[in-house]
């Protein structure tokens, strides 16, 4: 008799790489038909929090100096 979990997870395997790849098909296929070319993220954070905020957030997120860096 075969384990309902490892049936489970046989399927799983075939199912899951099937459906990713209808899934980035689907995104592709939403962002190829705006047309539009997404804006880089430091554009969409500074649009979002403000060009200051955006900065020192980045600038802290870059240091390697930090308390907790070797």
């Amino acid at each position: 008799m075969t384990d309902a979990r490892s049936m489970s997870a046989a399927v799983l395997t075939k199912v899951a790489p099937t459906a990713s790849q209808r899934i980035l098909e689907d995104v592709s296929a939403l962002a190829g038909s705006r047309g539009m070319p997404k804006q880089p993220a430091l554009d969409r954070l500074e649009a979002a929090i403000g060009r200051d905020f955006a900065d020192r957030l980045v600038a802290a997120l870059s240091d390697k100096s930090g308390p907790n860096r070797r």
